[in-house]
């Protein structure tokens, strides 16, 4: 494979498309715009923000138009970077994530809720403003060298994707990579995305000590 991955040359460019929508009732809405490469079409409402104003129901409003920002990228350093997982629903004890919001914009994605924790909404902000845990390597490794730590293994992307375009610019996800190899900790990796072929040289180390497992959804 080349060393250009094939998603490269497909980058989204935020833009707007005149486009013909159907509104739940079943009318068109001839002209209305679409915000390309975007999942959700608005910001919806923060339940946490008693005096947030939205514009929802796009069918009650005559003058609708949304802009297509381009995505920020919110530095942070964060205080912790690995998360205990209650929840009996999901095959994972503990995960962590680089990254908070996603530019990939599943409309279903369950990690949409979450953003409204930040202040954000569930909505456009939630592929718009990615939030970067930029300290977050350092974190692992203090995480690690806890003396009770047991090296159960730890799901990358338990909420959103750790290869988004975010990685590209940041390399968070393989600078966890690089830490947890050097621990001999177990991870599980799970990603849409093919920017994981830029880290198949570590990879390959795991592989060798059956420390990883991957899925693609």
């Amino acid at each position: 494979m080349s060393n250009q991955l094939q998603q490269d040359h497909f980058k989204v460019k935020p833009q707007n498309q005149v486009v013909t929508k159907v509104s739940p009732e079943g009318g068109d809405l001839e002209g209305a715009k679409y915000l390309a490469g975007r999942g959700a079409q608005f910001n919806t409402k923060n339940r946490f923000l008693k005096n947030e104003k939205t514009r929802e129901h796009v069918e009650a409003i005559d003058d609708w138009e949304e802009t297509n920002l381009p995505t920020q990228y919110l530095e942070q350093d964060s205080k912790t970077i690995v998360n205990k997982v209650e929840s009996k629903d999901v095959g994972m004890s503990y995960s962590m994530n680089p990254y908070a919001g996603c530019e990939h914009g599943c409309i279903y994605c369950y990690a949409r809720n979450v953003h409204e924790y930040w202040g954000y909404s569930a909505g456009l902000d939630f592929e718009q403003k990615i939030l970067i845990k930029k300290n977050a390597p350092q974190l692992l490794r203090k995480f690690l060298m806890h003396p009770k730590w047991d090296a159960t293994p730890i799901m990358l992307s338990g909420n959103t994707d750790c290869y988004q375009p975010a990685e590209q610019k940041y390399r968070l996800t393989r600078g966890l990579l690089e830490v947890c190899n050097e621990f001999n900790q177990p991870v599980g990796i799970l990603t849409k995305n093919s920017w994981i072929l830029k880290d198949k040289d570590v990879l390959r180390k795991w592989r060798k000590k059956k420390l990883y497992q991957q899925w693609f959804p």
